[in-house]
């Protein structure tokens, strides 16, 4: 197991089956109360959408837990009486259906035959052994013609060999065919989920740290040359100077500057002139997106590995990436926590690890994110590249625990001013919100602006109403197809729209400098979120407008929105 995903269990009679939590998409953390070896009571029923194979989801609905974790020696005999493993070559497995394509991929196909299961226990008869040449590392067992592979999809540190006789947990993937090539029949790959290594001692196998130095950096412009020759810029914002300075000497740094401060940059420069690769940590999709795009329009050899990618650009990206053709490599971090990426990059020259939205890795954080913390490994397993944790909202609270977690001298943190001096900020009671609206764009026809309002509804209503008064306006909101936000996104950015009605799903680290106002129809959630959504405006260092409609009812609906979360949230409502 590992965190979320795949949770398998083995029921009393042994049956095998995989925990689906009722309330929470299990690829977005959820499952992480298990632990291998404990016994739970659940109340559950079975997911009736499945595709054969796999028929062993059970939704849980509620669970108790019984007995904490057993010895991995008397779980390893509960496996062998329950569910006895089969022995030998992989052709013993699922009814000896698997076949293998030319790349040795063994897998199952419906003209082939279907097994009855989805998950069984193996005990191979020769090691197996590592292989990352691919996006997805596998796991090659030798024939004479030059063996078959197992993907491997589990959680634990990948082994360079796995001993014979070693009880492996091997499961099939869904259904699935390349995108690009419709006409290949789809298959259900194989793949090893996980193993237990019965003749060592079981302890926790800890990543290999990154002890190798990293190259030389080579020098051919200075920093101000690059900053002019490469960005177009002819000089420094407040700050950027003195922390490129003090990354470029390596040394770890806690970065709070303002939306439109120039954090970016603080970061890309340096990347330029490190000899390996950047990582930047990205929560959102969009922000990867554009940062990426204005690099390449730069010249710069940057990518993202994200979900939108098919499964060919993503082994292109690779490719790639371990060839050293790579400068700078946006991910999500559960993305970048994967064994297989981790296993790229280990032979990839890391030289800086930059961490985006940094107060998302912390539980004091306005918008903390469970994967974050996951970064804290990270770090320590590439110990010798320069760390960038980067902010614009950070309360000193935040900014401790980041520097803690990521463990940051006190020395090396660099707090800017918040005080934005060109954009106006004005509240005003909230009456007739759609004249209001209308009144205040009048005040700034021709220029591109972000709305911001509470609820979906409140964003398609006000939309509608802008363009039927032939205001050029689009949606930007959750319930929107990811095509739809991009091309509306794109559409804003290029000035092909002028007006952007949105949640707050939309403008993190969207870079337009010419936006001249933000209104905000409703309550924001709380002040840091404020802070972030006016900051998209006048980046540009020019005038920009902030107008905010206040009415007592916007805090019914913040209310409603705290009841609905966390009990965290919940518990500070009065």
């Amino acid at each position: 197991m590992g965190s979320g995903a795949c949770i398998g269990g083995i029921t009393e009679t042994g049956k095998r089956v995989r925990l689906i939590p009722f309330n929470e998409d299990p690829h977005d953390g959820a499952n992480r109360e298990y632990n291998v070896g404990e016994i739970w009571e659940i109340i559950a029923k079975p997911e009736t959408s499945l595709i054969p194979p796999h028929n062993e989801n059970i939704v849980v609905y509620e669970k108790q837990l019984l007995h904490p974790a057993k010895d991995p020696k008397d779980l390893v005999s509960a496996i062998e009486l329950l569910m006895p493993p089969k022995i030998g070559h992989p052709r013993e497995l699922y009814d000896s259906l698997l076949q293998n394509i030319k790349s040795g991929r063994l897998h199952i196909a419906e003209q082939s035959g279907i097994p009855t299961h989805s998950t069984t226990f193996w005990r191979p008869d020769m090691p197996l052994t590592l292989d990352i040449e691919k996006q997805r590392p596998r796991y090659r067992y030798p024939t004479e013609n030059g063996g078959c592979t197992f993907t491997f999809g589990g959680f634990q540190e990948p082994l360079d060999t796995i001993p014979t006789d070693t009880l492996l947990r091997v499961s099939l993937a869904h259904w699935w065919r390349p995108e690009d090539r419709p006409e290949v029949e789809e298959r259900c790959y194989a793949q090893i989920s996980g193993w237990f290594l019965e003749e060592t001692k079981q302890e926790e196998q800890k990543p290999p740290r990154d002890d190798k130095l990293p190259l030389p950096q080579t020098l051919t412009q200075t920093p101000l040359e690059i900053l002019k020759n490469v960005f177009g810029h002819e000089g420094f914002r407040p700050f950027q100077e003195e922390i490129i300075k003090h990354v470029l000497n390596r040394q770890d740094a806690l970065i709070v500057l303002p939306t439109g401060g120039g954090k970016s940059l603080c970061y890309q420069l340096p990347a330029l002139i490190f000899d390996g690769l950047t990582i930047v940590v990205s929560p959102l999709i969009s922000l990867m997106q554009d940062q990426v795009m204005q690099l390449e329009q730069r010249g710069i050899r940057a990518a993202y590995l994200n979900s939108t990618l098919s499964y060919s650009e993503q082994e292109t990206i690779m490719r790639h990436l371990t060839q050293g053709e790579v400068k700078l490599l946006y991910m999500a971090p559960e993305t970048l926590v994967k064994p297989g990426t981790l296993l790229k990059l280990d032979r990839s020259n890391v030289s800086c690890l930059a961490i985006d939205e940094a107060h998302c890795i912390s539980q004091w954080g306005h918008d903390f994110r469970p994967d974050y913390r996951e970064l804290v490994s990270i770090r320590e397993r590439f110990q010798s590249a320069v760390c960038v944790a980067l902010t614009a909202t950070a309360t000193p609270r935040v900014q401790k625990d980041i520097k803690k977690l990521l463990r940051f001298e006190e020395r090396n943190e660099f707090i800017g001013s918040f005080d934005r001096e060109n954009l106006f900020i004005a509240v005003e009671p909230k009456a007739e919100a759609l004249d209001q609206t209308l009144t205040f764009l009048r005040k700034h026809q021709q220029e591109s602006g972000i709305i911001y309002c509470q609820t979906i509804k409140q964003v398609e209503s006000l939309c509608r109403n802008l363009t039927a008064r032939r205001i050029s306006a689009r949606p930007y909101h959750g319930d929107l197809d990811n095509a739809t936000r991009k091309q509306n996104q794109e559409a804003f950015i290029n000035g092909d729209t002028r007006v952007i009605v949105a949640t707050i799903a939309f403008g993190m680290g969207i870079d337009k400098a010419d936006v001249r106002f933000v209104l905000h129809a409703g309550l924001p959630k709380e002040p840091e979120s404020y802070y972030q959504e006016i900051g998209r405006s006048g980046r540009d260092g020019l005038p920009a407008e902030c107008l905010l409609l206040f009415s007592y009812g916007d805090v019914d609906t913040i209310r409603y929105f705290i009841t609905q979360g966390a009990l965290s949230e919940r518990s500070h409502i009065e």
